[in-house]
């Protein structure tokens, strides 16, 4: 049962209550990069972001520029919970260089993301550690 401070957070969701919500919109206001969880993909960077009032946590992928189809393919992040598998994924759009994913709740348990980045010839992919 959340207290009365997590009732009603800065973000207008908890925990379970975000999943699938837009981060931005949201628990944007108060997130954080988890300090163990962000990790080089070659260029890109990765990132597992957390929302304190929220209790929820998504994947931010950036500096993976996609210009060219063909020539390189997009990058993905995407935020796995490690109790249920529960996981949401993004894709950067053509012209862009970072995308994030849809919130999950954290509440009591452990995520991590996942992102990969491919600027032909070479490709990259890696995970952050656990939080």
């Amino acid at each position: 049962m959340p207290t009365a401070a997590q009732a009603a957070p800065a973000g207008g969701c908890w925990n379970n209550g975000c999943s699938g919500l837009d981060p931005a919109a949201y628990c944007q206001g108060d997130a954080v990069t988890v300090t163990v969880a962000s990790a080089a993909i070659g260029p890109a960077v990765l990132e597992l972001r957390y929302s304190v009032s929220c209790e929820a946590i998504w994947a931010r992928i950036s500096q993976a520029k996609y210009e060219y189809p063909g020539d390189n393919s997009p990058g993905h992040a995407k935020v796995i919970r490690n109790s249920d598998g529960g996981s949401y994924t993004c894709t950067v759009p053509l012209g862009s260089t970072s995308c994030y994913t849809r919130m999950l709740g954290d509440h009591n348990v452990t995520s991590y993301a996942w992102g990969d980045f491919d600027r032909s010839p070479y490709y990259w992919s890696g995970r952050t550690g656990t939080y």
